[in-house]
């Protein structure tokens, strides 16, 4: 197994457990198979993330199970138009270990947006008409380039609007999330050190409720990331 493997393999097991462990799941994801937009930029130092968008969330294990849309604060949804924007900066470029670049723990996360019960075309009442998600930080964040494609990943924890956690009654406004970019393209050089700019063509945002033992299973996946690292070096 090569280091780019290794590393991206970690990083989904981490997912993966951390997930499982969990019964309450808010997922994003987009709708009527429209390309999320946004782009990541590598400016030398960290990752960025622009303008990412949803139009949708799964919640389920929560009070009030279901699919909601992204709106505007009228709660209309209108396809294409009424998107959850996520934006993100990374912590500091930790190694390159070939292909992939590795980033350490810091920087921050935002989501903007509304989310309504209407479905696309209609309105209905906004679901505790406030932020999405107000602050939060990034663990660790992966991205692995072949030529002008490529795939990135990261995980970390974020922090609701409470009126939002009362909505679902979630035991609390802290959750983990794991954050996939499952494809990115139209990479291109950007500036100097190596930077790169690239477009997102496919995303997902998953968010768990964190229950005693979810910081070790992430505090695993990281050492994990650690550990294949000192093997290359």
């Amino acid at each position: 197994m090569n280091l780019t493997k290794a590393v991206l393999g970690t990083l989904a097991g981490t997912v993966l457990l951390v997930s499982g462990a969990h019964a309450t799941v808010l997922n994003w994801d987009q709708g009527q198979g429209l390309s999320p937009g946004g782009t990541i930029v590598f400016d030398g130092t960290r990752i960025i993330g622009r303008d990412i968008g949803f139009d949708l969330m799964n919640a389920s294990g929560t009070s009030a199970d279901g699919v909601y849309h992204c709106s505007n604060a009228g709660g209309t949804v209108t396809v294409g138009a009424t998107r959850c924007l996520l934006s993100f900066v990374s912590g500091p470029l930790d190694s390159i270990a070939g292909s992939t670049f590795i980033f350490g723990s810091g920087g921050d996360i935002t989501m903007s947006g509304f989310l309504t019960t209407a479905t696309p075309g209609n309105t209905a009442p906004v679901i505790a008409g406030s932020p999405l998600v107000l602050s939060g930080t990034v663990r660790a964040y992966t991205v692995t380039l072949v030529g002008g494609t490529g795939v990135a990943a990261g995980l970390g924890i974020d922090f609701k609007d409470q009126s939002l956690v009362d909505y679902f009654g979630t035991t609390g406004a802290k959750f983990d999330f794991t954050m996939s970019q499952l494809s990115i393209g139209g990479c291109s050089a950007v500036g100097v050190d190596g930077g790169f700019s690239c477009n997102v063509n496919n995303a997902d945002f998953q968010n768990v409720v964190p229950e005693p033992g979810s910081l070790a299973l992430l505090g695993l996946g990281l050492l994990g990331v650690g550990a294949v690292r000192r093997r290359k070096a």
